[in-house]
C-alpha cells in the first residue's frame, strides 16, 4: 500500500516539474517576442540625426539674408528667434506621447516635413509677422527631429545593447557641418541664389529622409523593458527626470554661451585678433564633434556615472584655465573643454532609457525640453551677468555650474540606482 506521506511526496514532484515546465515554456515565449533590430536600423537612426543637423545649419546659414531683407535688427530677430524656441519647447513636451503612439519612424518623417517645408515657408516671407509664424513652425519641426532622434536613438541602443548614443550626437553635429559647407558651396563657389539653393537642398535632404526612414524603427517604446506605470501627462515630474534635466540644461547651457560669447571673450579680454578669435569656438565644436563619433569606445570601458562626473570635473577645470591663462593658451584650452563635454548629454539620454523607474518617452520629452532650454537661456543669462560685472565673472559662473554639475551627477546616478533596487 501506498502510504499518505509517498503520495504527498509524488503530488509535489508532479508539482514541481509541472511550474519547470511551465517557467521554461514562458521564457521561451519571452525569448520568442523579444525584438531585435539590424546595421540598417543602426545607421537609419544615424539618419534621424545627420539629416536634422543639416536642414538646421541651413537655417543658420539664412539668418543673416533674413536680417536684411526685413531690415531688421538684433532686438526683433532676436524675439523671432525666441518664438522658434517657444515652438520647439511645445514640440518637446508631446514628443514622447506622438512616438509611444505612432512610433519612431512615423514621427521622425512629421519632424522633418514639418520642419523643412515651414524652412521652405520662412526663405518666402518679406513681413515680420508672417515670418515669425513660420519659425514658429519650425521650431515645432526641430523639437520633434530632436526629441524623436533621441528617443529613437535610446531604443536602438537598448534593444542592440551597443553603445551608440555618442555617435549618433556627433551625427547631428556632423550634418551641421556638412550642411554650412554644401550651402557655402552652392552660396560662394557656385553663386546660386540663397532662396533656390536652400529649396534645392530642402528637397533632397526630405528625399533622403524618406529613403532612410524606412530602416528607423517602427515602434516608440522598449518591447523588452520592464512595464511601469504610467501617466497622462507627457513630462515627467519625477526627481529623476527633473535632476537629470537640469544636468542637461547646465551642460547645453554651457555649449549656448560658449558658442555665442567665446570669440568676444578671446578678443576683448585675452588680446586675440578679431581675425583669429573664432578659432576657439571652432576647436570647442571639433573636439565635441569628434569626442562623440569616438566616444562609443569610451562607453565601453566607463561606465555612464564615470563618464558623466567625470566630464563635468574636467570641463571645470578646461573652464578655469580659460579663464586664468592668457592670449592662445586661453584658446587652445578650448579643446579641453569640447573633449571634456563631449560625451555628457549622450550619456545622460541614455541614463533616462536604462532606468525603469519612468517611463521613457516621458523621461527623454523632459530631459530634451529642459536642455534645449539651456541653449536658449544660457547666452541671454552669460550676456545680463557681463553686463552688470563682465564676461570673465559670468565665466567663473559656469566654471562653478560644472562643479556642482559634478557633485549632483553623482548624487543623481545614486538616486536611479536605489529606486531601481527599491524598484527590484
Amino acid at each position: 500500500m501506498v502510504s499518505c506521506n509517498d503520495a504527498s511526496f509524488s503530488a509535489l514532484r508532479i508539482k514541481r516539474a509541472f511550474l519547470r515546465r511551465t517557467v521554461l515554456e514562458a521564457r521561451k515565449d519571452v525569448m520568442s517576442n523579444q525584438v531585435s533590430i539590424s546595421t540598417a536600423n543602426i545607421r537609419g537612426a544615424f539618419g534621424g540625426f545627420f539629416i536634422p543637423g543639416m536642414y538646421t545649419a541651413l537655417w543658420a546659414g539664412f539668418v543673416p539674408y533674413l536680417k536684411a531683407k526685413l531690415s531688421i535688427g538684433e532686438d526683433v530677430l532676436g524675439s523671432m528667434i525666441l518664438v522658434l524656441g517657444v515652438g520647439s519647447c511645445l514640440s518637446m513636451a508631446i514628443a514622447g506621447k506622438l512616438v509611444e503612439t505612432f512610433g519612431c519612424k512615423k514621427v521622425v518623417l512629421l519632424a522633418s516635413f514639418i520642419g523643412m517645408l515651414s524652412l521652405a515657408v520662412v526663405t518666402m516671407c518679406s513681413t515680420i509677422a508672417t515670418t515669425t509664424a513660420a519659425l514658429f513652425f519650425f521650431g515645432i519641426g526641430v523639437g520633434l527631429s530632436g526629441a524623436s532622434a533621441n528617443l529613437q536613438a535610446i531604443l536602438t541602443e537598448k534593444v542592440s545593447k551597443k553603445h551608440l548614443m555618442g555617435a549618433y550626437h556627433g551625427g547631428w553635429s556632423l550634418g551641421g557641418f556638412a550642411g554650412a559647407g554644401v550651402l557655402l558651396v552652392l552660396l560662394k563657389l557656385l553663386s546660386l541664389p540663397v532662396n533656390e539653393s536652400i529649396w534645392g537642398l530642402l528637397i533632397v535632404l526630405f528625399i533622403a529622409m524618406v529613403v532612410i526612414s524606412q530602416f528607423m524603427l517602427t515602434f516608440g517604446s522598449d518591447p523588452n523593458a520592464k512595464v511601469v506605470k504610467k501617466s497622462k501627462s507627457p513630462l515627467s515630474f519625477h526627481p529623476i527626470a527633473i535632476i537629470f534635466g537640469l544636468l542637461s540644461f547646465v551642460s547645453y547651457l554651457v555649449e549656448g554661451a560658449v558658442g555665442d560669447w567665446s570669440a568676444l571673450y578671446l578678443f576683448e579680454d585675452k588680446g586675440i585678433v578679431i581675425e583669429e578669435a573664432v578659432m576657439g569656438v571652432m576647436l570647442f565644436n571639433g573636439t565635441m564633434c569628434i569626442g562623440r563619433l569616438l566616444g562609443n569606445t569610451i562607453g565601453k570601458h566607463l561606465t555612464s556615472k564615470q563618464v558623466v562626473v567625470g566630464g563635468y570635473l574636467l570641463g571645470a577645470i578646461a573652464m578655469g584655465l580659460i579663464v586664468f591663462l592668457p592670449g592662445y593658451g586661453s584658446m587652445y584650452t578650448y579643446l579641453l573643454l569640447g573633449i571634456s563635454l563631449a560625451m555628457v548629454v549622450p550619456n545622460l539620454f541614455s541614463a533616462m532609457g536604462e532606468q525603469n523607474v519612468i517611463p521613457m518617452t516621458q523621461a527623454v520629452a523632459t530631459s530634451t525640453m529642459l536642455g534645449y532650454m539651456g541653449i536658449l537661456m544660457g547666452p541671454a543669462l552669460i550676456g545680463f551677468i557681463a553686463h552688470g560685472t563682465s564676461l570673465t565673472v559670468a565665466f567663473i559662473v559656469l566654471t562653478i555650474l560644472l562643479v556642482v554639475s559634478a557633485g549632483t551627477g553623482k548624487y543623481a546616478y545614486m538616486l536611479m540606482e536605489k529606486s531601481k533596487e527599491a524598484e527590484a
